[in-house]
Order: structure tokens, then sequence, then C-alpha cells
């Protein structure tokens, strides 16, 4: 059945789609002429994620309308199924003419899927890269799960969400971790994998499954995108593979504490320092030892990639406008100076390109209305799947908006996006609840709010990547002037070595040698290939990182470096596009291999550094005797009161049952935007209460139904257990060894 969901899923995408096809067709072929990309090969993940993001949330809202039944979800999956099935016989039956036409064709030649081969390179190789990753952090092994060292600290937090409807009956939703009728982290993509598990898949299925189609569907939508802006399937591939391995000077901070290459190698094969101390993650920056710019971050947030790659399928429908602009106001001046030659160069490209954007008839005017409505539709569903990539993909279109034509269609997307997350936060956060709140901070993870810092920490954290993005400006104005090109290279150069990290002396001369090679080779090439309107993304992929390092939205501003993720990955298609021309040309070609591996270099470590993370992980049993009693004997809304470190024991076991714990793991309540201060008080009342009237009162008035106690709390620093008193006061409900539940209500 689970399958068979996934399957309609698909199906109820692609019939949405083709029955819209009329409304958005002459917006795409703008970017897909002469079909440069299959149009299956676009269909099948768009077809997936749109179908994933509606089914889901039919789903969610008719089991909310069945929550008073005993299983809600298979009410809620009966209609959701027999509405979708409903809409594509309708679909069916007023296309039934090409219907018929396309079922004569499938009998006489079968059934083909005429993919290019760069395209099925992209399929095959991202399918098995990350399902290798993906089912290898998460998996079963008889009775036991086994999550990943790379992924159970975020499973903490999503594993419970996941059987709180599963196992559980969340309708409405609220979070497993702080239950208090909301929720405030976007949980829309755990509430899917718990449906394909109700349906009959075990766990781990239930949640890879949609996260390798997910990660599939946002590299094929990558190459896409990339492969329309360049017009180069290399630079497709180029992107995809910059999106995997990742660009940081780290490697080369790592590299210079070891004395031997042997050394570093067998460090790299056993995760170690240079002192031989155990590491996870490279990298000197702040958190980045958390793993938060390596593969890492999409085997322990799985909603990221579906978000991601349902945000690429707006800028397929936005990006034609943008596009358009450049591409008018070019033609105009070329027109123009093939008719006078001796006039047309008078005239300022910038001054005409404002003018045409700011203060023109078109300016203003809408040119596709319904792709905007349509993008504000799907960035507005997309808010409780992942917030961040909502944000991040708006502060690109207000850029894109400010430099296009036709604003008042951004502007619909926008009001749409904005109305629909704003119903969507009130629904399930409330009111006030401040679930994003806008608060200025310079900075980011830099060392201060200082320029020097900031632009110091960027460039240890990213590498050589904005450097070989500032050779697209240096390649464009050589083309006018040469001494220009030469004089923004040489400010480039020195940026790089006033900024760059101490990475030793050697690695430092090497790579500076390689930039200036480059640099030299952007200069002096003669090559055309490479498309002006790459430069013009740059400063509209940058808004993500702009907005990254002044705003904070979340309580904790370590959330920002989901915009950076986004912003860097689509970086990457105008240096795809640049390292593609570069190719084309021996002499350039061994330079361009050499920016490739600079670039990548810390990506490779990052994947090994993954492959020896995933050699140990932490189990759950799934017949613990908690867990079994909880599941058993309590009813799905008993809220426990538990230590607050949820990741082990009697807790993880409770909440794998389907059931609440009053006050879990401060950092996911606290990011999630909850005030815990007033329960964690509560709870240190509780746990060393010596009156037995105002232990139950409390525990009655808090609306606790069970109250664990095990050795976490026995040797708790938080507070000193009165544990008698437990047993004077409540029943007990539950004892396995050294664990007690005792019964408040």
């Amino acid at each position: 059945m689970a399958f068979l969901y996934i399957f309609l899923s698909v199906c109820l995408g692609a019939g949405i789609i083709l029955s819209l096809k009329p409304y958005w067709q002459s917006s795409i072929k703008i970017l897909n002429e002469s079909n440069i990309i299959t149009p299956a090969f676009l269909l099948l993940p768009s077809s997936y994620l749109i179908g994933t993001l509606v089914l889901s949330w039919l789903t969610y809202f008719l089991a909310v309308v069945f929550k008073g039944f005993e299983k809600p979800l298979i009410y809620a999956d009966i209609i959701s199924c027999l509405l979708s099935i409903s809409f594509l016989i309708f679909i069916t039956f007023i296309n039934r003419k090409s219907v018929k036409k396309l079922l004569y064709e499938v009998r006489k030649y079968g059934f083909r899927l005429d993919l290019k081969k760069t395209e099925w390179f992209i399929v095959i190789s991202s399918t098995l890269f990350w399902t290798f990753f993906i089912c290898r952090s998460f998996s079963m092994n008889g009775n036991n799960l086994h999550a990943g060292i790379s992924a159970f600290s975020d499973f903490g937090a999503h594993l419970p969400v996941i059987r709180s409807f599963s196992a559980g009956k969340n309708f409405p939703a609220q979070y497993p971790h702080f239950p208090d009728g909301t929720i405030r982290y976007h949980f829309m993509f755990y509430f899917m994998a718990a449906n394909l598990e109700f349906l009959g898949l075990s766990l781990p299925q239930a949640l890879n499954i949609p996260s390798i189609l997910s990660l599939v569907s946002f590299s094929m939508l990558l190459y896409a995108l990339a492969v329309f802006i360049t017009k180069k399937p290399l630079a497709g591939i180029l992107s995809c593979f910059l999106f995997a391995f990742r660009s940081s000077f780290a490697f080369f901070t790592y590299l210079d504490g070891f004395a031997s290459i042997k050394n570093f190698i067998y460090a790299v094969a056993n995760n170690l320092n240079s002192d031989g101390s155990h590491r996870e993650h490279i990298g000197n920056t702040l958190h980045e030892d958390w793993g938060l710019w390596a593969q890492k971050v999409y085997i322990n947030q799985r909603h990221l990639a579906f978000a991601m790659a349902l945000y690429i399928i707006v800028l397929f429908l936005m990006l034609p406008i943008f596009i358009e602009t450049v591409e008018h106001i070019r033609k105009a001046l070329k027109t123009r100076t093939a008719r006078n030659p001796v006039t047309a160069p008078k005239e300022n490209f910038i001054a005409r390109y404002f003018g045409l954007v700011l203060f023109s008839g078109e300016a203003w005017s809408i040119r596709f209305l319904i792709p905007c409505i349509l993008s504000g539709l799907i960035l507005g569903l997309t808010a409780y799947w992942n917030g961040a990539v909502v944000i991040a993909g708006i502060s690109i279109l207000f850029i894109m908006a400010a430099l296009s034509m036709h604003k008042l269609g951004y502007l619909v997307t926008a009001v749409i996006t904005f109305i629909l997350s704003f119903f969507q936060s009130r629904v399930f956060s409330g009111n006030g609840t401040g679930v994003v709140s806008l608060k200025y901070n310079p900075g980011f993870l830099a060392e201060s709010k200082s320029l020097k810092h900031i632009l110091a920490y960027y460039t240890e954290l990213l590498g050589i990547l904005p450097f070989v993005l500032s050779g697209l400006f240096i390649f464009h104005m050589a083309r006018k002037n040469k001494i220009a090109g030469l004089f923004l290279s040489a400010v480039s150069l020195i940026l790089m070595f006033v900024f760059m990290p101490s990475i030793g002396g050697f690695w430092a001369f090497i790579i500076i040698i390689i930039i200036i090679a480059f640099f030299m080779n952007l200069v002096f090439c003669d090559n055309t290939g490479i498309k002006p309107v790459s430069a013009w993304f740059i400063p509209v992929f940058t808004a993500p990182i702009i907005l990254a390092t002044t705003l904070q939205l979340t309580p904790d501003v370590t959330v920002n470096h989901k915009y950076i993720i986004l912003a860097v990955i689509l970086l990457n298609i105008p240096v795809s596009d640049l390292l593609t021309e570069l190719f084309k040309t021996k002499p350039a070609m061994a330079v361009s291999i050499c920016i490739l591996l600079l670039l990548t270099c810390t990506g490779f470590v990052d994947m090994m550094t993954l492959y020896n993370l995933d050699k140990n992980s932490v189990s759950y049993n799934q017949k613990d005797p908690v867990l079994i009693w909880v599941k058993n004997e309590t009813e799905p809304d008993d809220v426990f009161l538990t230590h607050y470190m949820t990741h082990y024991g009697a807790p993880m076991s409770i909440m794998l049952a389907g059931r609440s714990v009053y006050n879990g793991y401060p950092y996911f309540t606290i990011t999630a935007g909850y005030d815990i201060s007033k329960r964690e008080n509560i709870m240190k009342s509780i746990y060393s209460a010596t009156d037995s009237g105002d232990l139950r009162s409390l525990a009655l008035s808090e609306g606790i139904d069970f109250i664990v106690i095990e050795e976490q709390n026995r040797n708790a620093e938080e507070y000193i257990l009165n544990e008698e008193i437990f047993y004077e006061t409540f029943d007990v409900a539950f004892q396995n060894n050294s664990i007690t539940i005792f019964r408040v209500r």
C-alpha cells in the first residue's frame, strides 16, 4: 500500500502538471529551447515532488477531520486516494484523445524512456551515491533500529515526530518534545514518512525511500537548471558534482598539521586529528565540526533536499522573466550598435538596464501570471516542509525582482507565499508565538561583526569559490579592456592573500599560482562561449548569504547555514559554466582541472568522514519492554515527564511508541521557538519535591500523565531526586530493572 501511495503521488503530480501545461509551457519554453533537456527528465522528479506535496497535505488535513476515530490515517488515506484517482480519471476523460494516442504508441512501440546519456548519468550516479549513504545511516536489523552516528543526533527530533503520527494519534499535530497543542517545527516531510510506515513499510524504509527520491529529484532538477542557464550538459554535471563535494579551505587547514602524507591519509581513513585525537568533521570555523556544510546535512536533515527541489521548480517558473530582461537589453544595444556603430557605444549598458527595469512600461507589468501564482502556491505550501528554504528562496526572488522587468509578477508570488505561510503558522503555531522573529545580527558565525572577520570567515569556509566566481567578472571586463581585467585579477588575488587562513607556505603558494594561471587564462583567452547571463546570476544567488550574514530569524542563528547552502549550490552553476568553457582548450584544461580539485578536495574528505562515522550506530530495540508497554497500555495523547536527555533510555522508547514527553531535549525545543524556562523549573520542582500534596498538585496542573524515573534522573546534576516520595504519592504503573514509571492520574 505504501508503494501504491508513492505511485499515486507521482501520477497525481503528473496529472496536475500536465493539466496546467497550457499556462506554464510558454514560460518553460524560454529555458528549454530546442529541448536541450528531455521533457520526461523534468516531468518525473517534478511529478513526484508536486504530487507528494499536494497528496500529503490532503491526507494530513483529512486525518485531522477524522481525529476522533481510533486510526484517523485509515480514513484519510482512503479518501485522499479516492479523490486523487477521481481527479486523474477526470483529467484522463477530458484528454481522452491524447491518452488513446499514447496508449496506441505504447502498444505498438513499447514503453521507452528516451533520456540523453548525460541525463541517465545523473539519474544513475545520484541514485547510487545517495542510496548508499542514506541506507547506511538508518537501517533495521531484526528488532533493532540502527541510526548512524552521522544522523542519530537529529533523528532524536525526527523519529519521535514520525512515530507520533504512525504509532500515535497526533492530530492536530503538536511537537512530541513539547506538547502544548502547537508544532513550530516544519514537520510535513516526517508526516509523509509516518504515513508510509503506517501503510506497511518499516520505519527505515519509510524514511529512506522518500529521502533518496528527494535527493535524486533535486540532482535531476539542479542538472536541468544548470543546463537551462548555460546551455551546456557538462555544466549540469559539474553543478551536481560541486553540490556533492563542497569548496572550502578546511582541507588545507586540516592538512597543515601533518608531518607526512602517509600520516594524513591514515588520519582521514580513521577520522583523526594530526595529534591522533578523534574528530568528526574537518574545518576550524565555528560549528564546522558539526558537519554543517558536509554531505551529512542531507543525511540527517532529510526534509532539506525535498524543499530545495521544489524551489528549483519555482526557479523554472520565475527565471524566464529575469533571463528575458537581460537578453532583451543586450539585443537592443546590439541592434543599435549594428545600425549606428559611431554613436551606439556612448549608451551605457547599466544605465539602459536600470532604466528599463525601473522606469519603462514593462518594468511593473505582469508577463506570466499563472507561473507566478503557481510559484507562490508551491513556496507557500513548502513552509512546513522546510521553512528555511522558503525564506532563502524569497530572498533570491527579491533580488531577481529588483533586476527584472515585470515586477508585479514577483509581488504576486510573494503575497501568495506570505498568505499561505501565515495561515499555516497560525494553524500549527498559534497566535503570537514568534516562529519567525526578525533580528539584526551581522556576522553569522564569524569571530566578530567586523567586515574583516566576516570576510575572513567566508574565505575560510568557502575556499576558492568566491575567487572563481570573480573570474566571470574578470573575463567579461577583459573583453572590453584587458588592463581593467588585470586590475580586477590583482584585486582578487590580494583579497585572497589577505583573508586566506593559515594553511602553510607551500600550499598557499601552490593555490596562488593556480589562481594566477586561472585569471590569466580568463584575461587573454578568446573564448566567447561563457554565457553573459551567468555573471548576472551571481548577485541573485548571493542573496541568501547576505540574508544569513545580516539577519537572525530563528532563536539559533546557526540555522542560517541552510540559506548559505542553497546559495552555494546555485552559485556553482556560473562556476560550472566557466570551467566547462575552459575545458575546451588544452592549456586552460589543465588549470581548470586544478581549480576543480581545489573546489572539491574538502568534499572528498567529508565523504570519507561520513563513511567512517556510520561504521558505528546507536541502536533502538523495537521490542524494548518500555516501548511495548507504553504502546499497548497508554493512550496516544498521554504525556510523560522524563529526564531532558531524550536521545537514550526510556524517553526515546516512549517517543518511539508514539507518545510525547513533557520537556524534551532543550536544543530541539529552543531552536523550534519554544520557551522552556517554565517547564524546566517545574521538572526540577517535581523531581526534587519533598511534599506529596504539592507533588501531585503540580503534576496534575501541568497535564502530566506519567512520571519516569531511571538512572538519568538519579544521576542528574540539575536537581536532587527524592525518589521515595513518588512511591508514597503515585501508583507504580510499570517497572523494569532500573526504570520505574508512576501513574499520575
